[in-house]
């Protein structure tokens, strides 16, 4: 008899986890506040590239720093963000730094050190 409420307990705890790992998975797509910003003790980026509130991506050249970028962007889990930031000529001490932030909390942050620093983050939904 105890084997038997042992065996039903532990089939009822297994259910319990398992329904709880499935309400934290997202059900579908959702609406996020994404956010990226990028500093660096250099005055400019010498090629920035992101993915934009589309999907596709947004390239630039000599981007004044620090600099970022605020969109709504309806994403469901497997979908990605991606920055891509870079110094050419810099020094040694040359620094770059990435960060996504997605409602606000930052979930991913890079930085890049050198004379060609560049930093690239990518988060993907659900990570």
């Amino acid at each position: 008899m105890k084997r038997l409420a042992y065996l039903l307990l532990s089939c009822a705890a297994l259910a319990t986890s398992c329904s709880k790992d499935k309400d934290a998975t997202p059900s579908g797509p959702k609406e996020y506040q994404v956010e990226y910003k990028v500093t660096s003790n250099a005055t400019v980026s010498d090629y920035l590239s992101y993915t934009n509130e589309s999907g596709g991506s947004t390239t630039l050249s000599n981007t004044p720093l620090p600099v970022s970028y605020k969109f709504k962007r309806t994403m469901k889990q497997g979908d990605n963000l991606t920055i891509l930031a870079s110094i050419d000529g810099g020094t040694a001490a040359s620094e770059i730094t990435c960060s996504i932030l997605l409602d606000g909390k930052e979930v991913k942050k890079e930085t890049g050190r050198g004379v060609d620093a560049q930093a690239v983050p990518v988060y993907v939904i659900g990570e």
